[in-house]
């Protein structure tokens, strides 16, 4: 544990980093049909830089009734820190409404059922993103995942073949539209977890003092000035975007 209080010391001072400016950057869009029809969308960005052949790849999962839109800074912050990003928006949301007959279906009225393909669909995605793009891999990766997006994060990561070095929870939740998380987290090994919340965020900070009964490797809380949560921490609180950055190198780089 003394390991990671003094790698929230290194986060305070690597608030201040100096990052490029106008980087250059690839960016591409990748769409996923899944078994029962639907179509999921994602963007990867990566750095435009000829001398690098491959990135580690950062997966970012929005909060419920958002969208990849919606992350402000975070993505550019991790392309300038050398990363490949993947953006997925999640079945209902933003660019991923439509279904087997080409229908728009909204998440407000998905089923719990539907829901529960989340983490089936990301991994789908990162599947294909993996099978098409030579230039970023998942042998060290991540994901930060807001609210339902951090729910899904914690079950894909219990299935997908290679999981993630490390998970940041944004307003973490006990259950998601029936997406439930305790034992899933429970099932990780050797996965350390980032949780942030903001301080009106009584869900999530709840949901950290419950949660972390279950993590079986590391679980840091970092509670963040802003008086918001989910996606809309971001908005009002632009050192998230490089306390992120700085808590991914050490396990990134």
């Amino acid at each position: 544990m003394k390991k990671f209080i003094i790698l929230l010391t290194l986060l305070a001072l690597f608030i201040n980093c100096v990052y490029a400016e106008n980087i250059k950057k690839v960016s591409k869009e990748y769409k996923v049909v899944t078994n029962d029809g639907f179509t999921i969308v994602s963007t990867l960005e990566y750095p435009k830089v000829k001398q690098k052949k491959e990135f580690y790849t950062v997966v970012l999962l929005h909060s419920l009734g958002y969208s990849s839109e919606w992350w402000d800074t975070l993505p550019t912050k991790l392309i300038e820190n050398g990363y490949a990003v993947l953006e997925i928006d999640l079945r209902g949301h933003g660019k991923s409404i439509y279904n087997s007959k080409l229908s728009k279906v909204s998440w407000k009225n998905l089923t719990h059922k539907a829901y529960s393909k989340y983490p089936d669909d990301v991994i789908s995605v990162i599947k294909y993103v993996q099978s098409e793009n030579k230039r970023v891999f998942f042998n060290k990766w991540a994901i930060v995942g807001a609210d339902i997006g951090a729910a899904t994060a914690i079950h894909a990561a219990n299935i997908i073949e290679t999981p993630p070095q490390t998970i940041i929870l944004i307003s973490p939740v006990i259950n998601a539209k029936g997406i439930y998380v305790p034992v899933k987290l429970a099932e990780l090994n050797n996965i350390d977890i980032l949780s942030i919340t903001g301080t009106s965020d009584l869900d999530g900070n709840n949901a950290n003092d419950y949660l972390k009964k279950f993590s079986q490797s590391a679980y840091i809380e970092y509670s963040s000035e802003a008086k918001s949560t989910g996606m809309l921490l971001f908005k009002h609180d632009k050192s998230l975007s490089n306390i992120i950055s700085s808590w991914l190198s050490q396990y990134l780089k």
